[in-house]
């Protein structure tokens, strides 16, 4: 007759509900922490992506509210376009781009101007499109949905990373702790079995 039997996995010599008396309350106590921990980052992938769609929803009624209030108007490119340099935003080198100076009318009749971005080869006496709003005043364009879903998608992610690290410092303080006091725990212990009659500890 076999007398072999299936090994027990490792991991499951470690769950906390395993009945091995050998297994202390300090390591119950770690496989606990590292199953809190793990659903709750697991449980926060959908959260996040519902802020996500929530911030891309909000995003995406402002642009609309956006368009609704600014519009496209030919300008004229009134003075010789120059190369500039534009700093870029979040941490991106500068780069150069093409500007110069456009002349429009508002709704009222008065003429209004400002530097924009101009396309390459692009001169004096050229139309190009700038966006206003109502009253005639130069306007950024609306965001893009690309650009939404990117702002989205980041914010998102910016929620699941930040949780995921409050887990994790939670989880290692806890599990500092807990090492602490297992081994104060056998401190006591050693100190105890070196006073028992029975077995001295020279």
């Amino acid at each position: 007759m076999s007398t072999d039997q299936t090994p027990t996995p490792h991991w499951w010599r470690l769950v906390s509900w395993n009945r091995n008396p050998l297994m202390r309350t300090s390591d119950r106590l770690d496989f606990a922490a590292v199953v809190v921990a793990v659903t709750f980052v697991l449980i926060m992938v959908p959260l996040a992506s519902a802020f996500g769609v929530s911030t891309y929803s909000g995003l995406a009624e402002q642009s609309l509210a956006e368009h609704q209030d600014r519009h496209k108007e030919p300008a004229v490119i009134i003075d010789d376009p120059q190369q500039v340099v534009a700093w870029g935003t979040q941490g991106r080198s500068p780069e150069t781009e093409m500007r110069a100076t456009v002349e429009w009318s508002a709704p009222n009749g008065t003429a209004r101007s400002s530097s924009v971005e101009v396309g390459p080869g692009a001169q004096r006496g050229d139309t190009v499109d700038v966006w206003v709003d109502t009253y005639g005043n130069a306007s950024e364009a609306p965001a893009a949905a690309a650009e939404n879903a990117a702002i989205a998608i980041g914010a998102a992610l910016s929620v699941w990373v930040g949780a995921a690290a409050v887990a994790c410092l939670l989880f290692f303080g806890f599990r500092w702790m807990n090492t602490r006091n297992r081994m104060r725990q056998w401190d006591r212990e050693w100190k105890d079995f070196g006073h028992a009659p029975e077995w001295p500890i020279g």
